[in-house]
Order: structure tokens, then C-alpha cells, then sequence
């Protein structure tokens, strides 16, 4: 599928969901502009991104945070992705976030959950209308013993299935952004901040190489 092909059936979804759109909004990159990211790439950014979520999600439920480092410290280990950890994400785990980069860090189950959609262990990207199933997205991992294990369960999918759902979310995420500047709740049942986050991990599977190739500082312009 070509991007012009692609837009058009963005906004063939849009219509049927009845979220509005810009004809205007422009296409998204073609297959041939994209550097894949390896299987292996993915899984332990995902993993090391759930790691960080749980222990932000500590953070703010005022749990025992040197206990919860401490144990989420051993995950790094046992699952070998300490090195995979972004600046924003050590800060969480071993430094003094600020309470912003904590509430952030909790909104990341939503990109998170773009990467195992990518990886072939979450079935499909349903509409972006409510937060993701917290229980099956820390499973997935935790039921794992090691690294290996996981990738078991990977089936990457295909450069065009995922720009099929970048292309998508780029265009919900502009329905939400007009929404907002208009001073209008959010259309057709969208939920503004999973349909960021959607957009976020979209934009990070396909920017490798790009300015949206750092996981902390990735683009969602529309």
C-alpha cells in the first residue's frame, strides 16, 4: 500500500467512526523511507519502558520506593535490559523525578503497548477510546524468565501493518488536537491522552535513524 492509498483508508476508518479529519493533513512515510527496527530492538525498549512505568506507578501510589527500586532493579537484570534504560527512565528508577516526569512515565503503558502490538503479542490496536489492560500488558513480560523466553513469543508484523496504524493515530491524534484548541471534549469517544501515547510508540517504530529515534524526546506533531 502506497501513503496515498494508506491516507485514504485512514480516513475511511474516520468516517465510519464518525471522528472528523482534515483532507489536508498530509501522508506519512512510504516503506522505502523506513530503517526497521529489529525484534530484538523493540522487545527490550518495551521491556525496559514497563520496567520504568511499574516503578513510577509505585511512585505515585506512594508505595515503598527504595523497595520497589530495589525489586524492579532485579528485573532489569533477570530480562538483561539495564543498558536499554532512557535518561528519563533512569531518573525514574534511580534518581528524583520530578512528580511530572512520574505522571508521564505512568501514561507510558499506552506507547507501551504499541511496541507488544508490534512485536506480534497483543492481537490488534483497538480504538483508542480507554486505557489499556494494565494486568495482560505486565504479564506478558512477567510470566517470562528471561529475555530469551520472551522473544518466544514475538512475531514481528510487517513495516506496512505498522505504518498502517501510524498513519491512523497521526490522524486521530489531529482530531483531538483540534478538539482541544476549540475548547471541545473530545470527539467520538476518543481518549486524547491513549491516543498520544498511541502516537508516540507509532512514531518511535518507524523514526529509527530520525529526530524521533530517542524513546524520551519522540515527535507527535500533527
Amino acid at each position: 500500500m502506497n501513503p496515498v492509498q494508506r491516507k485514504q483508508k485512514s480516513i475511511e476508518i474516520l468516517k465510519s467512526n464518525k471522528v472528523p479529519y482534515m483532507e489536508g493533513l498530509p501522508i506519512i512515510e512510504d516503506v522505502t523511507e523506513i530503517e526497521v527496527r529489529s525484534a530484538e530492538e523493540i522487545a527490550k525498549r518495551a521491556i525496559a519502558c514497563l520496567i520504568a512505568i511499574q516503578v513510577a506507578c509505585d511512585i505515585n501510589s506512594g508505595e515503598n520506593i527504595e523497595e520497589s527500586r530495589e525489586f524492579f532493579k532485579g528485573f532489569l537484570k533477570r530480562y538483561g535490559v539495564t543498558n536499554e534504560l532512557t535518561e528519563l527512565e533512569k531518573k525514574i528508577i534511580f534518581g528524583t523525578p520530578e512528580k511530572q516526569d512520574v505522571i508521564n512515565m505512568a501514561w507510558k503503558y499506552e506507547a507501551y503497548w504499541t511496541l507488544i502490538w508490534a512485536l506480534g503479542i497483543l492481537d490488534e490496536l483497538d480504538y483508542p477510546s480507554q486505557i489499556c489492560d494494565c494486568d495482560f500488558a505486565i504479564n506478558v513480560v512477567a510470566d517470562c524468565k528471561d529475555f530469551n523466553e520472551f522473544m518466544k513469543k514475538v512475531n514481528l508484523r510487517s513495516i506496512d501493518q505498522i505504518l498502517n496504524e501510524a498513519d491512523l493515530i497521526y490522524r486521530y491524534n489531529w482530531a483531538c488536537v483540534d478538539a482541544r484548541i476549540h475548547g471541545q471534549n473530545m470527539p467520538a469517544q476518543l481518549d486524547s491522552g491513549v491516543v498520544f501515547e498511541r502516537h508516540w510508540g507509532l512514531n518511535w517504530l518507524i523514526g529509527k535513524g530520525t529526530d524521533n529515534d530517542d524513546w524520551d524526546c519522540v515527535s507527535t506533531d500533527t
